[in-house]
């Protein structure tokens, strides 16, 4: 489950909301640190085959969150 503190701080990455964080934590993903490096196309693959759910604007803003990932300490 993502923390409180955790989910603010992904919410920070443009177009990316409640649905979403949804979405990773049922992949599994629970931390932003757990994003750095990743590729955007992957990670929504995963999304996919977990729920049978995600576009191009869910892959842009993924793609968003993983540069956030990238730039944080």
């Amino acid at each position: 489950m993502i923390s409180e503190d955790e989910r603010k701080s992904m919410l920070r990455a443009h177009s990316i909301g409640p649905r979403m964080l949804g979405y990773l934590e049922e992949i599994g993903v629970e931390r932003l640190a757990d994003l750095k490096g990743a590729d955007p196309l992957q990670i929504a693959m995963r999304i996919d085959i977990a729920g049978g759910r995600m576009n191009s604007l869910g892959v842009a803003a993924l793609r968003n969150l993983i540069e956030l990932a990238n730039t944080k300490a």
